[in-house]
């Protein structure tokens, strides 16, 4: 069973400062709204995997990609039903719906609803990295060293433990019951919702119960009875780090440029266009890809720095 805790694996990724990985992970995410071409969000969502490769979060990363790929197609379904616009009609429904009329599925739909997931896909790829590679104590220092609201950082960093914990409770219960002969698998669908159901009644006896140790505990230290705070662990940038910072905003800004050029894009309505790039466009986005990747690359000479 893969869990959703963070656990430090001691790979370069998890050694890297967590302004490094947030930046990289901005980076990806404004590539990817930038960019409406499936060529480009394909690229860059396979452009994620060196990372998450060297950050051995493989199983992890699969475990989220695979309810990521249900949405996409969900997203790709119901685009294809809603949206009606498009040349190329590949379905006409015979039965016309009252104000809406008659649904119709065109090709433009579902490459919009591609195009959309590819782009989401990405997103989703890059912020794997965030759940599974960095400590929840080191974003919540980040944050906080970024003068966000303190009690509003604990809150979301709160959160952020809560929903693995959740997960393996469920999972624990689940176990229990399975144990004394409950077959949660077996039956129809109504069946095993009702079946599952009795899950949630301790699931949220355990919540509670958390909570309340939670709050306890933070009130036995004293939580915001002062002004000012003072951390045990402090955030510093090496010359490694600098440089990874400076391939993010490189890689951006490369983008931004390339998008202003008239590079990236891509016609869904009222005619789909034809998916092809010129030889300019594969060097630019090669080039793009590069800066993308840098961070891996030099957060292993880091390493090899350190141990120097």
């Amino acid at each position: 069973m893969v869990s959703y805790k963070y656990s430090d694996k001691g790979t370069v990724i998890h050694r890297l400062n967590p302004w490094c990985k947030l930046a990289w992970i901005a980076g990806v995410c404004i590539l990817a709204l930038l960019f409406d071409s499936p060529v480009y969000l394909l690229l860059l969502s396979l452009s994620t995997l060196p990372v998450i490769l060297a950050a051995k979060i493989w199983k992890e990363w699969l475990s989220v990609m695979r309810f990521a790929f249900f949405l996409c197609l969900l997203i790709i379904v119901i685009n294809a039903l809603v949206s009606n616009q498009g040349s190329h009609v590949l379905y006409q429904f015979p039965v016309a719906i009252p104000i809406v009329g008659a649904p119709r599925i065109t090709l433009e739909g579902i490459l919009w609803g591609i195009g959309n997931s590819l782009r989401l896909l990405a997103i989703i790829s890059a912020f794997t990295v965030l759940m599974f590679a960095i400590h929840p104590d080191d974003l919540m220092l980040a944050m906080v060293k970024a003068k966000l609201p303190y009690k509003s950082v604990m809150v979301t960093s709160l959160s952020t433990k809560f929903v693995p914990a959740l997960i393996d409770d469920a999972q624990c219960i689940a176990d229990a019951k399975k144990s004394r002969g409950l077959e949660l698998d077996r039956g129809g669908r109504i069946q095993r919702v009702k079946s599952y159901a009795s899950i949630a009644i301790p699931l949220l006896s355990n919540s509670l119960d958390r909570a309340v140790q939670v709050a306890e505990a933070m009130e036995a230290r004293a939580f915001g009875s002062g002004e000012k705070r003072t951390f045990y662990k402090e955030l510093k940038l090496g010359k490694v780090d600098i440089a990874i910072l400076s391939f993010v905003f490189f890689s951006v800004a490369f983008g931004i440029f390339s998008r202003c050029s008239g590079q990236g894009g891509y016609q869904y309505y009222p005619v789909v266009e034809a998916v092809s790039l010129t030889a300019s466009e594969w060097a630019m986005l090669f080039v793009l890809l590069l800066l993308v990747n840098a961070m891996p690359i030099l957060a292993l000479l880091k390493r090899k720095v350190s141990l120097d």
